[in-house]
């Protein structure tokens, strides 16, 4: 019977020790979250000339740090340069080369997976000669446009239209985008459009003028998506979870913190403010880290009618090259360990997410 006692008591010593041991954990955690740990803890991010907001933000803030990881820039002077070192193994994520580049990839066959965003909308201007005048794309029809074809934001609308965007306008591709700017100057073409970071030279150039706004023709566009090879997602997902928690924790700091990150941006950059700011303060400048997923579909769908491709490659299913998972894993574990401080702000994630990828 004194065994039996002692049994019991030790029993009952073991539960209230396991019961004192979780009250003592944080409310915001569980074992699952806690057993993510990231596969690599250092992630090679693509680095063009602008920059990442969020990732600076993070690094700043010691969001990386938290997540246990690090983020190593890989320079880049160009979009070809991404995806080819990406593929060969020397770039882990990419996320400053649009929607339309990575579906490009996808559609000739390198396996990419866009698993998150950078921006939901930039400010991409369209613009032409000062003296021009503008009603709206239908001015684009029998004209010249400095822009790739692809660049569905502007040509997608032109289908819905029932224009047929490849016969009724003639498009001039460049392989640097301040060429676009040239050729508007000197009268080679009509139109052109460039990419957010070009605002400041749009804006200080007396003889031209922006007309509007990729965000203004195609609301939502997809601007930037994040991407990496699908293999490397696979084999690294609390990794890309981690990233992405860091990244949502920075977009929160930017929402409330907007001057002080172009601050952080002009001194990170080693560029005047006024550069930055011809973007930074544009409303069109949306930062998101969203998949928005309904997006991308709508890209591709477009891209498809804009390129007709071959029997095989339409029978590519861009929901293989899409996933959402994992961001939903790393915003529902921001929401519950850093809700309380800014309820409204994962509150608006969460409906964001549930409208857009579902």
């Amino acid at each position: 019977m004194k065994k039996k006692i002692a049994i019991i008591a030790a029993l009952i010593s073991c539960t209230a020790l396991s019961g004192c041991s979780r009250q003592t954990r944080p409310d915001n955690t569980d074992t699952a979250e806690e057993t993510s740990v990231p596969e690599t803890t250092v992630i090679r991010l693509a680095q063009p000339s602008n920059g990442h907001v969020l990732n600076i933000i993070a690094e700043k803030q010691g969001y990386l740090a938290d997540e246990g990881i690090t983020v190593e820039y890989v320079p880049v002077e160009s979009d070809a340069e991404v995806f080819r070192k990406m593929k060969n193994g020397e770039i882990d994520v990419a996320s400053n080369s649009g929607t339309n580049l990575p579906l490009k990839y996808i559609s000739e066959r390198m396996d990419l997976t866009i698993f998150a965003g950078y921006l939901i909308t930039g400010c991409m201007p369209v613009f032409a000669r000062a003296e021009t005048e503008w009603n709206g794309i239908q001015d684009l029809v029998g004209k010249t446009m400095a822009c790739e074809l692809n660049m569905y934001a502007i040509s997608g609308p032109l289908l819905d239209m029932g224009y047929n965007p490849a016969e009724d306008v003639t498009w001039l591709q460049y392989d640097d985008q301040e060429e676009r700017i040239r050729a508007v100057e000197n009268g080679e073409a009509d139109f052109g459009l460039v990419g957010t970071s070009l605002n400041y030279e749009i804006i200080s150039n007396p003889d031209i003028k922006i007309l509007t706004y990729a965000s203004d023709i195609l609301p939502y566009y997809s601007c930037c998506r994040v991407e990496a090879m699908t293999s490397w997602i696979k084999k690294n997902p609390n990794t890309v979870k981690a990233l992405l928690k860091a990244w949502i924790r920075a977009m929160a700091y930017y929402d409330a913190h907007h001057e002080e990150t172009v601050k952080m941006m002009s001194n990170e950059l080693g560029m005047d403010e006024e550069i930055i700011r011809a973007y930074m303060d544009n409303p069109r400048f949306e930062l998101n880290t969203d998949p928005m997923k309904k997006s991308v579909e709508r890209a591709w769908n477009y891209i498809k009618q804009l390129q007709p491709m071959d029997q095989d490659i339409s029978r590519i299913r861009i929901d293989d090259h899409i996933n959402v998972d994992i961001y939903k894993a790393a915003l529902d574990e921001c929401h519950r360990q850093y809700g309380a401080e800014n309820q409204k702000f994962y509150e608006r994630l969460q409906a964001q997410f549930s409208k857009n990828n579902r």
